[in-house]
């Protein structure tokens, strides 16, 4: 063979070696699939999408249930359309006229409890209720309307209008009780069942006695402030959809009765009112979160 063209020959083939090694090193830079053990292929995991926070979306059906932003179970009441008020209650609580709730809401399943009340005081640096010392799991008390606000507004929530309570505890049956019509004083905590230490019993203690949307304690236990200004003539002038109050008063609504008070007072329908800045012995809260359409 031609030296010169032996010497080419040698030349070339040292750089085809060092083109392949080339392309061997570049491989592992470049997209690959794993060949998985069925015979088929398997791509490289990507980055996973953060779930939706869930009560940002309506719920299907009443009753349902999901965790909420402060870790507290919450039931989704559907939109809809009930009598409020009572004919031959007092007279804050007539006429009864028609109210159309036009969204579905998240409610409280329970009553915001002391446990839940004390892991807000310690990350917003508030002042828990020192009187307020039934047992974690018992609903808090002694809070005012604004404390229950601002407990509310830290994970994005609100308290319940007085037509969203209502539509809640009494539902499209119009019931007198959260269960129903007749009177029971073992499905709620009241003055004739308190609870182990004279006062509450620890929240959903009466599963019994759940609402047609499966909210416990709508009856007894504490009153629950409302966001509504209370107004004793109110009902004659409210309007029929989503009712809110009125936008200024001197007490704010509460509902549902206590366990200071016998079963007349814990009715559906039955209003009352505490002074804002005062907290009471039985006077809590639940919350709400109205999802957008």
């Amino acid at each position: 063979m031609n030296p010169i063209l032996h010497r080419l020959a040698t030349v070339l083939s040292a750089l085809a070696l060092l083109l392949t090694v080339g392309l061997v090193q570049a491989e592992p830079d470049t997209p690959t699939t794993m060949p998985a053990t069925s015979g088929t292929q398997t791509t490289l995991p990507t980055t996973p999408v953060a779930p939706v926070k869930p009560w940002l979306v309506p719920g299907m059906a009443a009753g349902q249930e999901i965790v909420g932003p402060d870790g507290a179970t919450l039931v989704w009441v559907p939109a809809g359309q009930f009598q409020m008020g009572m004919e031959g209650a007092n007279p804050d609580a007539r006429p009864t006229h028609c109210v159309s709730i036009s969204r579905g809401f998240w409610l409280g399943k329970c009553e915001v409890t002391n446990a839940q009340y004390k892991a807000f005081c310690q990350q917003a640096k508030y002042t828990f209720p020192a009187r307020s010392d039934q047992g974690d799991d018992h609903p808090v008390a002694y809070v005012n309307w604004d404390d229950a606000m601002a407990y509310c507004k830290r994970f994005g929530l609100s308290l319940p209008t007085e037509a969203q309570w209502e539509w809640a505890a009494r539902g499209p049956e119009n019931r007198k009780y959260p269960w129903g019509n007749d009177y029971d004083p073992s499905k709620f905590c009241s003055k004739q069942n308190v609870g182990p230490n004279g006062a509450t019993y620890p929240v959903g203690s009466f599963p019994t006695g759940a609402s047609w949307c499966g909210a416990l304690d709508m009856a007894g236990n504490v009153w629950e402030w409302c966001s509504d200004w209370y107004d004793a003539k109110y009902y004659g002038k409210c309007p029929a959809n989503d009712p809110a109050g009125q936008p200024k008063g001197t007490y704010h609504v509460v509902r549902g009765g206590g366990w200071l008070n016998f079963g007349n007072l814990c009715l559906t329908s039955v209003r009352s009112y505490y002074l804002p800045f005062a907290g009471y012995k039985h006077g809590g809260f639940r919350c709400v979160f109205v999802p957008a359409k």
